[in-house]
């Protein structure tokens, strides 16, 4: 076996592509742009439905933030047990529910 090549590769034409002069152009922050002044009429009115309002204005706490740490804590010592056969039979549960 050679590692010789049989056939030699062929060369890449030149691609004819119109080059801009990038001095040229102007840069980012020499572009100024014009400001955008603030008006109550400025035409788009934008109405929050009553679930997405209800979202924003929930009170309701959906993460117990005390249990979280105590759980983060036994972790980091190393005292968490974990019963696998709880979590499956609640995973399982879930699973009923949803179907």
């Amino acid at each position: 076996m050679s590692i010789d090549r049989a056939i030699q590769p062929l060369s890449v034409p030149a691609v004819n592509v119109q080059q801009q002069d990038l001095k040229m152009r102007p840069k980012a922050a020499d572009i100024s742009a014009a400001p955008v002044a603030a008006s109550e009429t400025s035409g788009t009115q934008i109405k929050l439905s009553k679930v997405t309002q209800a979202i924003q204005t929930d009170s309701s706490q959906d993460v117990d933030y005390d249990r979280l740490a105590k759980i983060r804590a036994a972790m980091d010592a190393g005292e968490l047990q974990l019963d696998t056969d709880q979590i499956a039979n609640a995973l399982v549960e879930d699973i009923f529910q949803l179907s």
